[in-house]
């Protein structure tokens, strides 16, 4: 059989490019071989700065400069939006700090004080002006009468420590005078955390830093956002991080979340040391005692029949739990024998020991069980032990919050009169962290040490919140939003008495409410927080007690509200125009400080506006109604002009009648005139409320008499 010969490529195209290659120079060669390698390199690097150039890619400041104050400082924020890249798994639910001002350079005789960490270290459930850092800048300034504390909180939800070392290295340019670090909450669940949907395994904090670069390029985030799944609206941002059903005890994850907290903290320090400002460091309390393991029980180490007898010591333990403490303690002691790594036994045990009133067993028992928790959304012993370490080796002082709190708690260990769930704090958890911080402070070295003297002019707790603004609705706040947590599938079945205790709270809160005051609850409800925060319930109560004539209550609800939302936004200016409104129909005039509120307020609003940070048009209706407050009539007229093209409904029919207050105010009629009958014309349902307006104003005779 004959050898079939290769077809010939026309013109000799086959091995036209070979010739060409082989006629070259060495030299050529090797430059046209780098040319050809280097070609895909080239063309990723032009897709990139395209990509760059539309607004892609990097990373954005966790602080930055929002603009120049009339005084010549420069007003800068902590950006909510900053920790979104690190959500490249679900960038659509990421984690947020919430916005805080403060001005650059740094006021004369101010105290400076960064609070980082996570959700916790925000105050989360609580709101802002009930927080650990508004508690810590309380106190601080009651030791300090001469001085001005700023303690501005970082605290970031849904994030490991890896993200913070960068927003540490944020701040460092902005004067601070301490740190306060109260994180490893999240090393688990939390972005980059171990085990999290946003997880990088068990990479050390040098790979992770490289991933990071890679992660901020605008071709992966570009691409990451094109193929990335949509976030499950119904579903929280608690269960939306979890990558990992369970994270066993023996589990390398757990090894490596304590190594990665450790050097992480660590590497947080060594920035601010070499910017030469102090540091404290804290360990972060948790929920030990009256929360219930999450995860599922971890049977390694028990064959079939010991884990079935194990099952029944568990339910002997229960049922005897109430009268026979020491029978229970028992029943729970054989369970973990027959199952070494059950959690529910020594968390058992330690209730049954707590019962009997043995509260160093109680606390070894819940730690244990604590430790043994498959779901570790609460810190474990060697995420605690890397904050000590991490600590000690760099000399730093330890205020050590989770052993205040376990000292604190009658069971030994911290239950929830401390912690409402796994690691946010109550009310009184919260100012127990931060008297423990404030306390620390003493072995701090001058300006910044707190002597026995300052330390003795702390405030009482309780006096601190009522001074704070802690009031029923925002109790409801709390209580509402830990229902919804404890209502997670996984909570739920895990802690069904915690579910039923917030359910009781909620309904007992909803049974005194008005049914006005009660429809603004669900309707607060339904909201979904914004980058910079939660809409407060104290302010929609407040505008429910008004409509009721309450205004006594509406005024101190309002002024509350005022200070759960970050200044220099339409929010701010809305309590608190709201609040001095009710001021003046309290006493019929405002006094002098309250003409100031108000003119603080108003250049608040010019500053939004002059640089753009007002789509809503909220910005010109309550700097319009600022000025009226202060008998501005001229003044408040343009800036409701501009706010009508984007009011609606209730809106516009409000921002209308401001303004026909100040037409009539400044003897325009006919513009008021011209304006109601527009309103009548295009606002069906609010037609009547304009023909009263039409009625009220001088009739036009009566205008002719007076011209004459």
């Amino acid at each position: 059989m004959g050898r079939i010969r290769p077809t010939p490529s026309p013109s000799g195209a086959g091995h036209g490019g070979r010739r060409f290659f082989t006629s070259l120079t060495p030299a050529k060669r090797r430059a046209f071989r780098i040319a050809a390698l280097a070609l895909p390199f080239l063309l990723l690097g032009a897709v990139e700065g395209g990509l760059r150039l539309g607004g892609r890619g990097g990373y954005p400041p966790f602080l930055r400069a929002a603009g120049r104050l009339p005084t010549g400082e420069t007003l800068c924020l902590v950006e909510p939006a900053a920790s979104k890249p690190y959500f490249f798994a679900n960038p659509d639910r990421p984690g947020y700090a919430e916005q805080t001002n403060f001005r650059m350079p740094k006021p004369a005789g101010t105290v400076r004080i960064f609070l980082v960490g996570e959700s916790a270290a925000k105050g989360y459930p609580q709101p802002r002006n009930l927080s650990m850092s508004a508690f810590l800048q309380e106190m601080l300034q009651a030791a300090w009468p001469e001085r001005t504390v700023e303690t501005i909180n970082l605290g970031t939800t849904a994030v490991a420590s890896f993200p913070l070392v960068y927003q540490v290295r944020d701040a460092l340019r902005f004067d601070p005078d301490l740190f306060i670090f109260y994180l490893g909450n999240n090393e688990f669940f939390g972005a980059y955390g171990t085990g999290s949907l946003s997880a990088a395994g068990r990479l050390p904090p040098r790979a992770l830093r490289i991933l990071r670069g890679l992660r901020g390029s605008a071709l992966f985030q570009t691409l990451n956002e094109a193929l990335r799944r949509k976030s499950d609206g119904s579903r929280t941002l608690m269960e939306e991080m979890m990558g990992r059903a369970a994270i066993p005890a023996e589990s390398p994850l757990r090894a490596a979340a304590a190594r990665n907290l450790e050097e992480n903290l660590i590497a947080m320090l060594a920035h601010t040391q070499a910017a030469g400002v102090p540091a404290i460091v804290c360990t972060t309390a948790s929920n030990e005692a009256d929360l219930a393991p999450l995860g599922a029980d971890d049977e390694a180490g028990a064959d079939p029949a010991q884990r079935a007898e194990a099952l029944r010591l568990l339910a002997e333990g229960e049922a005897r739990l109430a009268d026979q403490p020491a029978a229970a303690a028992n029943a729970f002691r054989r369970a973990a024998a027959c199952a070494p790594r059950n959690a529910r036994a020594r968390f058992g045990l330690g209730r049954a020991l707590a019962a009997a009133g043995d509260r160093e067993g109680a606390r070894e028992a819940f730690l244990a069980a604590r430790d043994l928790d498959t779901l570790p959304w609460r810190p474990t012993s060697q995420t605690e032990a890397a904050i000590r370490s991490a600590a000690r080796r760099m000399g730093v002082p330890l205020a050590d919050v989770a052993e205040r709190f376990r000292q604190a708690s009658p069971l030994g260990a911290t239950g929830h009169e401390s912690a409402g769930d796994h690691v946010h704090l109550t009310l009184h958890g919260q100012a127990l962290a931060a008297r423990c911080m404030a306390e620390t402070m003493a072995s701090l070295p001058e300006p910044l040490q707190l002597s026995a003297g300052a330390l003795a002019r702390l405030p009482d707790s309780e006096d601190l919140a009522r001074r704070l603004g802690a009031n029923p609705y925002d109790e409801y706040r709390v209580n509402h939003t830990l229902r919804v947590l404890f209502g997670v599938d996984f909570m739920r079945r895990s802690n069904p008495d915690a579910l039923e205790r917030f359910e009781r709270a909620c309904r007992l809160a909803e049974s005194h409410m008005s049914p006005a005051v009660l429809e603004a609850a669900r309707q607060w409800q339904t909201m979904r927080p914004h980058a910079g925060g939660l809409r407060p319930i104290a302010g929609m109560a407040a505008r429910a007690l008004l409509r009721e004539g309450r205004v006594d209550e509406a005024a101190g609800l309002f002024a509350i509200a005022a200070r759960q939302v970050p200044d220099y936004t339409s929010w701010h200016l809305e309590y608190i125009y709201f609040a001095l409104a009710c001021r003046e129909k309290i006493a019929g005039s405002l006094a002098e400080a309250d003409r100031e509120t108000a003119a603080r307020a108003i250049a608040e609003g010019q500053f939004l506006l002059a640089r753009g940070f007002s789509q809503t048009g909220l910005t010109e209706r309550y700097v319009g109604r600022l000025h009226q407050l202060r008998g501005e009539w001229v003044e408040a007229i343009p800036q409701l002009l501009a706010a009508r093209p984007r009011m609606t409904a209730e809106d516009l029919l409000a921002c209308d009648q401001a303004l026909v207050m100040s037409y009539v105010k400044t003897d325009r009629i006919p513009e008021a005139r011209s304006l109601i009958h527009d309103g009548i014309r295009r606002n069906g349902r609010f037609a009547g409320v304009y023909r009263q307006l039409l009625a009220q104003l001088p009739p036009p005779a009566a205008l002719l008499r007076d011209s004459d």
